[in-house]
């Protein structure tokens, strides 16, 4: 009996320590957003009841829809392990819901982590703190402190590089006051940026944490106030976003960004455009609540105050209807926490206070309004008499930066013409003057041949093979007339057909993607594009040693982006200066400088390199 007692004992420990694994190597995958993979590990695992619901919570992380898993069971007879994957199934699927019940999230997600806890898997605790920490950024407040014991806990369990970077990404949430009030941050905010500096230095570009660091990168320039970056570094997130579908409502995160950056640039109509990609990303009540606020706010700036009005009444709506006023995930929580006490209350009494609660709040609310009614006046007149100020002195500089914007863009544009005309003039020579020349040479040596014929006839039909040959040269030179493939059907094709002969004749896998070209640009800026292009191609095949290139054009309406990543040996940028510019960079520099663009490299040895072009279009 004991020998069956130990044997059963044996064959239990041994199951429970392949979930172990299996459910380890499922949750080092979600933490790296790989669901893909999370999904594979997923279908490996040999009980069934497991296996589907890691299944279910790997493709409701990825889709980030409450509607796509039935709501699962829990029962007395299930595992530990499964009792923690369902509780963090529930847990999300309040958290994706469209109208969010955080409390009931919070719930499930503490259960998990005590599970986690009672299994002594540091791995289980780790996956339920980072679904904890995601729910208190999305509700994070001023004064909010309630994060705070399961950050220092993660803390305590981190492990590897991808742990640092979440830790750093969740304190820059919580050291700043929230997504629509960044006017200050917490003393700490500028030290955590140097941190996750210095992390990412150690990622590869393809990792999938990658987008949230030009994020992050973004909300930083954004409070120094410095725009012009801030915009570039949220461009750059949705670039490297785009290649997963499962990043579609965090693109949607960084449209609602653009559109407030174009909003505090006075650029309203693209303002507009942003935020319609924001609403049509967005899945949640409150993204939509924070959508029709940022409407509000830019058709004041328009002086549309009707259309103002109307979308600031419809956000107060939805405001009242999720309880961001009195049931926030703090108060509901101290609520939860405190039950027990306030049950113990006289009814009495608690009437008596509340009474006395009422009178007082609705006079210090009366007076609260009125002295704010009055500030708000004074500010608003001193703050119009400093902005005409402002305005007036302004005006005056943007005349002068203007009229050098104009004559640099004239020069340019007469730079580029001046380079078309002289091509014409090219051909038209080589057509003209060559061409004629070379036809009475083939006459002359025609007649001598009749002359000579029998003495030297290898030697003439050797010499009219030649100068057969050099006149179909010149004419084809002559015909062409810049009026190849970039003329006829345009930058996307050309650079199409470029990847497609590379990848033949040199042995290296060229890709090329697009996003938004479907119309044509400017012909001579599509030239000059392609130029750049193949100028980088051509540092590839030379110095990169790289197997594989992928190309991304992306037309974000005023901004051309083109990223080319290789996969080669890389360089160390910071070892190039500018008067030794190797590899074909000042050619490039050059071209974009015309085109009024910017252009960033990132190359790590070993890693590859990635040069991120932006252009104003």
């Amino acid at each position: 009996m004991y020998k069956w007692a130990r044997f059963f004992f044996f064959l239990l420990v041994q199951n429970l320590s392949l979930h172990a694994s299996d459910i380890e190597v499922f949750f080092d995958l979600t933490k790296n957003q790989d669901f893909v993979e999370a999904q594979k590990v997923a279908a490996h695992v040999n009980d069934e009841n497991l296996r589907e619901s890691l299944y279910n919570l790997a493709l409701l992380l990825s889709t980030k829809s409450s509607d796509i898993n039935k709501i699962p069971t829990l029962r007395e007879d299930d595992s530990d392990y499964l009792r923690f994957v369902k509780n963090l199934i529930l847990g999300y699927k309040y958290t994706y819901g469209t109208k969010q019940n955080n409390l009931e999230a919070f719930k499930r997600f503490s259960l998990a982590l005590k599970l986690g806890y009672e299994i002594n898997n540091t791995v289980l605790e780790k996956a339920a703190l980072i679904a904890l920490l995601d729910l208190f950024r999305s509700e994070i407040f001023i004064g909010s402190k309630q994060f705070e014991p399961y950050l220092e806990r993660f803390v305590e369990l981190k492990s590897d590089q991808t742990d640092d970077a979440l830790i750093v990404i969740y304190s820059l949430v919580f050291s700043s006051k929230g997504d629509d009030d960044l006017e200050g941050v917490d003393s700490q905010y500028y030290s955590y940026i140097e941190k996750l500096d210095s992390i990412f230095n150690f990622f590869p570009k393809s990792h999938s944490l990658y987008p949230k660091y030009y994020y992050e990168k973004g909300i930083y320039y954004k409070i120094e106030e410095n725009f012009n970056k801030s915009k570039s570094f949220f461009v750059k997130s949705d670039s490297l976003a785009s290649r997963h579908d499962w990043q579609k409502d965090f693109r949607g995160d960084v449209a609602w960004q653009l559109a407030a950056l174009h909003m505090e640039n006075k650029q309203l109509s693209k303002a507009k455009n942003y935020l319609k990609i924001a609403a049509q990303a967005s899945k949640k009540l409150r993204d939509t609540f924070y959508n029709y606020r940022l409407a509000a706010a830019i058709f004041e700036k328009e002086e549309n105050y009707d259309s103002s009005y109307y979308y600031l009444r419809k956000s107060v709506d939805i405001e009242y209807e999720l309880g961001y006023k009195n049931n926030t995930l703090e108060s509901s929580i101290l609520t939860v926490q405190n039950q027990t006490d306030r049950l113990k209350l006289d009814k009495l009494e608690l009437e008596s206070s509340n009474i006395r609660n009422r009178n007082w709040a609705i006079l210090l609310g009366l007076l609260l309004v009125t002295g704010t009614i009055i500030g708000v006046l004074i500010n608003k007149n001193s703050k119009r008499k400093q902005l005409l100020a402002e305005q007036q002195k302004a005006l005056e500089v943007q005349k002068v930066s203007n009229m050098l914007k104009e004559q640099e863009l004239v020069t340019i544009d007469a730079m580029v013409l001046g380079q078309e005309k002289e091509r014409q003039r090219v051909a038209d020579e080589l057509h003209d003057d060559l061409g004629s020349l070379m036809a009475a040479v083939k006459l002359q040596f025609n007649s001598l041949e009749a002359k000579e014929k029998k003495g030297n006839l290898e030697t003439f039909s050797k010499t009219e093979e030649l100068i057969d040959e050099a006149y179909g040269k010149i004419r084809a030179i002559a015909h062409a007339k810049n009026s190849g493939l970039m003329a006829k059907q345009g930058l996307l094709q050309a650079v199409n057909q470029m990847a497609e002969k590379i990848s033949i004749v040199k042995g290296l896998e060229v890709s090329v993607s697009d996003h938004g070209l479907d119309t044509r640009l400017e012909n001579s800026m599509e030239l000059t594009l392609f130029r750049i292009i193949q100028e980088l191609l051509t540092n590839v095949i030379k110095h990169a040693e790289a197997t594989e290139v992928n190309i991304h054009i992306t037309n974000h309406g005023d901004t051309l982006n083109v990223l080319v990543e290789d996969n080669g040996k890389g360089f160390e940028t910071h070892q190039i200066t500018n008067t030794e510019k190797g590899m074909g960079l000042k050619s490039i520099d050059k071209r974009i400088a015309h085109l009024q663009g910017s252009l960033d490299i990132e190359s790590e040895l070993t890693k590859g390199t990635v040069v991120i072009i932006d252009i104003p279009i």
